[in-house]
């Protein structure tokens, strides 16, 4: 009980912003205003009033239909803003109970969980990652990086640039080239441009380590993932897979665990050094 209130404010917040996420995975791609107008139902046009627009409870209230058209409402709508409320719980949780693994504090990681689950929304609907979001990502990651490392901790001025944009900016350089070599080899791009992309605006948060042990967790993972998915005839061998998804849940796990521990688990399972 004695973090209770704290846990429900994250909550609460993680689903506010989940909502918000709701709103930037059916606009952005449109090039919609995010601003105006206010939310719609997208068959009817109707706007909704801000009492039938709670996150996660106006979608059980109103049984997964529009009150006015009486058209479906996903229920994805509702998932997003519960899975966003939980991870922030889980940030919040981190944060008090494993302090020596939380390399990224509670708002710059909430802020970096945010942007992760959006592009990899939009990334899965659309297997495109808007270059508004790769750019308020990146900025806000060096805006985080410059507050934390530079005006309250040690780092000089140089050091944060060399270390949160040069190097990521070469890392993604590199990848973009072994992207193009692999084309050379299999007569197709491994991975798209814009989750090259995407690495440098990881890079922008966690560092190159962080976007380096994110580009080779991604492709563990997004390779078991996709293993099991064509066993279970969900996609052909020859299907398209967006990969930002993959590079989401990978950079989510550097950002809580620290590139270190990444590295120790690697070197543990091959028995490195």
């Amino acid at each position: 009980m004695e973090y209770f209130f704290f846990y429900l404010f994250l909550f609460l917040l993680g689903s506010s912003i989940g909502s918000f996420l709701n709103v930037l995975r059916f606009r952005l791609p449109k090039s919609f205003s995010i601003i105006k107008p206010r939310s719609f139902c997208p068959k009817c046009k109707t706007s909704i009033p801000f009492y039938l627009n709670i996150p996660i409870f106006s979608w059980f209230f109103l049984r997964g239909k529009c009150i006015f058209c009486k058209s479906k409402i996903p229920f994805s709508y509702p998932l997003i803003e519960f899975f966003t409320a939980l991870l922030f719980v889980l940030n919040g949780f981190l944060s008090i109970n494993h302090p020596s693994y939380y390399k990224l504090n509670l708002v710059g990681l909430n802020i970096f969980t945010g942007f992760l689950i959006i592009i990899s929304l939009i990334d899965f609907d659309k297997m495109i990652i808007p270059n508004k979001l790769i750019f308020v990502g990146s900025l806000l990651g060096l805006i985080f990086n410059f507050t934390f490392f530079y005006l309250l901790g040690n780092q000089s001025l140089l050091e944060f640039v060399f270390k949160f944009l040069f190097l990521p900016f070469i890392g993604a350089f590199c990848l973009e080239i072994l992207n193009f070599i692999f084309s050379l080899i299999i007569k197709k791009d491994a991975f798209g441009f814009g989750d090259v992309k995407y690495l440098f605006m990881v890079g922008t948060w966690i560092g190159l380590n962080g976007q380096f042990l994110t580009f080779i967790l991604s492709i563990y993972i997004g390779g078991l993932i996709t293993l099991f998915l064509i066993i279970i005839k969900k996609i052909s061998k020859k299907g398209k897979i967006p990969f930002g998804p993959y590079l989401s849940i990978s950079a989510y796990l550097v950002g809580i665990f620290g590139s270190e521990s990444i590295f120790l688990f690697f070197q543990k399972i091959y028995n490195l050094g």
